[in-house]
């Protein structure tokens, strides 16, 4: 059951798949809305009792509950593009709702990566960082129903954030055996590692890459997104150099 703190209409029947399909193109065009005027005015876009009041929410939640913090950090300048993905205003507007300190580019790589990418409107050259989240793909390639990632949609009362940790930290932590990679590179100037895996739900044809921190300083996601994974990506992903990767900052 939802928390009391997420101000969201309740689902409709699971039989009802139209309105469900609404439902979500509904919210969808309202998060779009949203993060094209959160870019000059995030007060106003992002207020609590607004369109997309659910995302206040739930960040509220999660500064209360102690998710913050168990990620790495990054940056939100792309390394593909050398460009900023989230408007320095909506990462402070987020920083300051979760309690961390305003800063830019730099930031806790669980609020840039799942809040802050949903408020993105860059383009990319893999379309907008927020549809890991709101597409399906991901979540399906992780085992997960296609729902269980939108952000609006809360079937068990955690956080959109709590529900990307849960999934992502065990692929981390402890790969699968039929993992389709698995790769530990050198973090300079740690004892650390950066690790990256790829896995894939049965029956499923792309997959999910995570990344993150793995050794003495702990398990800690950086980032996770739906893959090709086909054999020649797999080959060719396995083969790069060992650098650190996907806007990941070293301590």
């Amino acid at each position: 059951m939802p928390d009391h703190d997420s101000p969201a209409a309740p689902d409709p029947s699971p039989l009802d798949a139209v309105a469900v399909r609404a439902l979500d193109a509904a919210a969808l065009r309202d998060l779009d809305a949203a993060a094209h005027a959160a870019a000059d005015d995030p007060d106003r876009a992002l207020r609590p009792d607004g369109p997309v009041g659910w995302l206040a929410a739930q960040v509220d939640a999660d500064r209360a509950r102690g998710t913050l913090g168990r990620w790495g950090r990054s940056t939100v300048v792309d390394e593909l593009t050398g460009a900023p993905v989230v408007p320095e205003p909506v990462l402070a507007w987020l920083q300051r709702r979760a309690g961390l300190p305003v800063e830019f580019p730099g930031a806790d790589a669980g609020l840039a990566h799942v809040y802050g990418y949903l408020l993105s409107t860059a383009a990319t050259p893999f379309g907008r960082k927020r549809d890991r989240w709101t597409g399906g793909t991901l979540a399906v390639a992780l085992g997960l129903d296609p729902r269980h990632l939108l952000p609006w949609h809360r079937p068990d009362g955690r956080t959109l954030l709590e529900r990307v940790t849960d999934a992502v930290l065990p692929v981390l932590a402890d790969p699968v055996p039929d993992a389709l990679l698995v790769r530990d590179d050198p973090a300079p100037g740690t004892t650390d590692a950066l690790r990256t895996v790829v896995v894939r739900a049965q029956g499923v044809g792309g997959g999910a890459l995570v990344y993150g921190w793995v050794g003495p300083g702990g398990v800690r996601p950086v980032t996770a997104f739906p893959v090709e994974a086909s054999p020649r990506w797999l080959r060719e992903t396995g083969s790069l150099p060992p650098v650190p990767r996907y806007n990941v900052l070293l301590p």
